[in-house]
């Protein structure tokens, strides 16, 4: 399992033992316009929901699209970030159990610097 995320925009998504789920970086840092941010599943057994998978507690202008989980690949998510505004951005990543259906949550954060 490759932990390292390839790119600055990019987070790889785990699941631990005990059911936490864990976002690599944590605080993903977003410099430049119209970025799309990847999200990468990387724990058997678990898939991205088909909707909102990423969700930004307060978008505004900045998020203006919701998530994308991609149809022939639920372990990957894609997310339009504006930034066209610094600041600090809140944000939840769900993921759901394939076997029992529960969906767990992870709230981490996401920096605009423009």
């Amino acid at each position: 399992m490759n932990m390292i995320a390839s790119d600055s925009h990019q987070v790889i998504v785990t699941v631990d033992a005990n059911k936490t789920v864990v976002c690599t970086p944590e605080q993903i840092s977003v410099l430049g316009c119209d970025t799309v941010l990847k999200f990468l599943l990387q724990t058997n057994g678990y898939v991205f929901p088909k909707d909102n998978a990423v969700v930004v507690t307060n978008p505004g202008a900045q998020f203006p699209f919701p998530s994308r989980t991609l149809p022939k690949h639920p372990t990957k998510a894609t997310l339009y970030d504006h930034n066209t505004a610094a600041g600090d951005f809140k944000y939840s990543v769900y993921v759901q159990d394939v076997a029992t259906g529960q969906i767990l949550v992870v709230d981490p954060i996401i920096n605009n610097g423009e």
